[in-house]
């Protein structure tokens, strides 16, 4: 990518909601065939000599304009009625075909949960949808990402830019589809001058204009460091009226100069390869806020009643090359309107996606406190973790099975996850993101947690078995999948909650939960440990721990 303008990165949000711009037709542009540059690249957007064939989705519109993520030009999208009307480019058939693989990144500036995805035709003819990627924007570009995805198995494939929530207008920019694995390069910072509204590093009547666009559509409160520094001409900590008056008395000569910024610079890092949404809250506040609320004292009346709808789906497990199944569990006054967090929960050995689904509590437990308002609604997806392409079922050996199950850490991120987010009305990113087990599904949710820890945010593990570092219990030598000093989650990827239940009469993994636990704690990844007074290796370790999960996720 060329090199990055800060100043006008962090203004976007604020000029493309004052923007007006032409509509565009609504059908898409076809694109020639494309064939890799010297960069890698099958297609490189830069907007700087028009729309490069992206056209306005829904009934939104497209311009050239705007702020610019790199050079002096971006597509901004306006006039949007919802939020999925957006952006989008008709990809060339004969470049990008079924279960291809590609690097797929774009540069995005607006307000809020902004998400790269596609439109395609499915073989049953039905028009399907895939997620790519996402990422936050509260004014300042950020680059969303996937250096692997796999295109789902269909035809007529359309990238597209959406929200999640909102209509207020955005801006794309450098959008790059390339080779897979191709990571896009990381941005260079560069000063933010007060005044300098349009980036071209002078302070002129142009950026006058533009100052009183933006004031249009400032919200108090939402800007970054970098806006304030261009924005807030006489440092009074707000972008005001007065600030406009003090430019224009600037260019008119009147005044010789502005009073001191309180932020001069801005650094801008490149995000993680798939860029994912992200919260301010303190993982470790949260868990200290929720330690004196944990029980084993489980109110039976969580345990009556189970409600909700059951939906059995099929997906494509690139891990596994074959079909999978799961369950998706619908919360009582499920709404396809609305958006809902998702909890994975994952089996023991020998299961299946029915195992969780009873004698577990899960479902009621769920059902009960989402009505007592003590639980957020979320969606549950029961999920079947055995992930081989050799065998479709467990063969029961024990030894032979486990890498099937640890393969599920890849399934689950790359297969299960965009399948879900596809077909389902979930919240996207860590903070709407949970997974929980029991059993060789605790100590999978364990794994994944640390894996995949850009995308959960929180993890529980009921009765987790051993082997997630080298030891040998008395079953089996496990070889481990990473080591003990491996054992731990790192800001900026700290988990909101990592809660683990052990029985204290569990002679199946006996006192391993504990070690989790305490491995995590010397390595400085905080933790709740429940400890079951009589729990097994059953559901009375398995209940309290659900009960406490289920109530604090989606919270912090």
């Amino acid at each position: 990518m060329r090199k990055l303008r800060t100043v006008k990165s962090a203004l976007a949000g604020i000029l493309s909601g004052a923007m007006m711009f032409s509509a565009v037709s609504a059908m898409p542009a076809v694109t020639n065939a494309q064939e890799l540059d010297a960069n890698g690249y099958y297609c490189h957007d830069t907007f700087e000599n028009g729309t490069d064939d992206w056209e306005g989705r829904g009934g939104a519109s497209v311009s050239v304009g705007g702020t610019a993520y790199a050079g002096s030009k971006a597509l901004t999208v306006s006039d949007r009625g919802s939020a999925w009307h957006g952006a989008q480019k008709v990809l060339d058939s004969q470049t990008f075909k079924a279960g291809e693989t590609f690097s797929f990144s774009a540069a995005v500036s607006g307000s809020g949960n902004m998400m790269l995805s596609l439109q395609y035709t499915d073989a049953s003819g039905k028009t399907a949808y895939g997620h790519i990627a996402n990422g936050q924007s509260s004014g300042d570009y950020t680059v969303l990402s996937n250096t692997d995805y796999q295109l789902p198995e269909g035809s007529g494939y359309i990238l597209y830019v959406e929200t999640e929530d909102g209509t207020a207008s955005f801006s794309i920019d450098e959008v790059i589809i390339a080779k897979a694995g191709t990571q896009p390069d990381s941005p260079q910072a560069v000063n933010a001058i007060q005044g300098d509204f349009n980036g071209d590093e002078r302070v002129d009547i142009f950026d006058l204009v533009l100052a009183r666009k933006s004031l249009v559509s400032y919200t108090s409160g939402s800007a970054t460091d970098t806006v304030m520094t261009v924005a807030d001409i006489d440092c009074d900590g707000e972008f005001a009226v007065n600030d406009i008056v003090m430019l224009s008395k600037f260019i008119l000569g009147k005044v010789k100069e502005f009073p001191e910024p309180i932020v001069t610079t801005t650094t801008t890092t490149a995000p993680p390869v798939t860029t994912t949404t992200t919260s301010n809250a303190d993982p470790s506040a949260y868990m200290a806020s929720i330690r004196d609320k944990i029980t084993v004292n489980v109110p039976q009346n969580v345990l009556k009643n189970a409600e909700g709808k059951i939906e059995h789906i099929t997906y494509f497990s690139k891990k596994a090359n074959r079909n999978k199944g799961a369950n998706v569990w619908l919360p009582p006054g499920y709404d396809s309107s609305k958006k809902y967090p998702v909890f994975y929960v994952n089996h023991g050995y020998g299961g299946d996606e029915s195992s969780m689904m009873n004698g577990m509590g899960v479902r009621e437990i769920a059902t009960n406190l989402i009505k007592s308002g003590e639980a957020e609604p979320m969606i549950i997806v029961f999920t079947n973790q055995y992930t081989d392409p050799n065998h479709e079922k467990q063969t029961g050996n024990g030894q032979a099975d486990v890498p099937g199950y640890d393969n599920f850490v890849e399934d689950m991120p790359d297969s299960l996850m965009p399948y879900i987010e596809s077909h389902y009305p979930v919240k996207t990113g860590r903070e709407n993101t949970a997974v929980a087990g029991f059993s060789m599904g605790g100590r999978e949710s364990l794994y994944i947690g640390m894996k995949c820890c850009d995308k959960v945010g929180y993890i529980g593990g009921g009765a987790p078995a051993p082997g997630i570092f080298p030891t040998i219990d008395q079953f089996m030598t496990h070889p481990g999948v990473m080591s003990k000093d491996d054992m731990r989650i790192d800001p900026p990827y700290s988990p909101y909650i990592l809660m683990i239940a052990g029985g204290t009469n569990d002679t199946m993994v006996n006192d391993f939960p504990k070690q989790y636990s305490d491995l995590f704690t010397q390595h400085g990844t905080e933790n709740i440990y429940i400890s079951v007074p009589g729990g097994g290796h059953d559901s009375n370790t398995v209940i309290p721990l659900m009960y406490n999960f289920i109530r604090f996720i989606f919270k912090a």
